[in-house]
């Protein structure tokens, strides 16, 4: 990890509670936490740093974009959680923001996995395992040929989003 300023630190402390906590009470992540978290992120890099502050906040922007926008149109997360992931990169920059994605990835996946044995849908995850990987094999969007595959349907299981990354960004932090 590279070294984040303690004002960078905080505020990328703050953001990922106050989107987990609005994430876990009203499952989404509204635009008054995320857009001015990511003005604050470019603002503090910028005067921290100056142009290479900015170019920081641009090109962690830039990451969480190219990881995230592709997941959105498949319909695999939802718009909160592109604005949360691109505020988070321009606060923590591109290697950091990499870093918390992997540790987002890794909460998330365990915490998917212990959701749905919970749940008792591991073989019905399962299946849609296999219809996924199949037709992203034929270079089509899973949520086309079965509805439950999107996020936003009724019966999909889904782990607030916020909350993992809000795990994710406090044990980024301390490390």
């Amino acid at each position: 990890m590279i070294e984040l300023s303690p004002w960078l630190r905080a505020l990328l402390a703050l953001f990922s509670l106050a989107a987990g906590v609005t994430d876990w009470r009203r499952r989404l992540i509204p635009n008054y936490i995320t857009i001015p978290a990511l003005a604050a992120g470019f603002l503090l890099q910028t005067a921290q740093h100056g142009l290479a502050g900015l170019k920081d906040a641009s090109l962690g922007m830039a990451a969480a974009a190219a990881i995230t926008i592709p997941l959105y149109l498949l319909r695999g997360l939802g718009g909160g959680d592109v604005k949360m992931m691109a505020a988070a990169g321009a606060i923590a920059g591109p290697l950091n923001f990499l870093y918390l994605f992997v540790l987002n990835a890794v909460i998330g996946g365990v915490g998917a996995v212990a959701l749905v044995l919970y749940k008792g849908r591991l073989v019905a995850t399962l299946r849609n395992m296999a219809v996924i990987f199949r037709e992203m094999a034929m270079l089509r969007a899973p949520y086309q040929s079965r509805e439950e595959l999107a996020i936003a349907h009724p019966e999909a299981i889904t782990l607030p989003r916020g909350v993992v990354f809000a795990a994710a960004a406090g044990l980024l932090l301390l490390l």
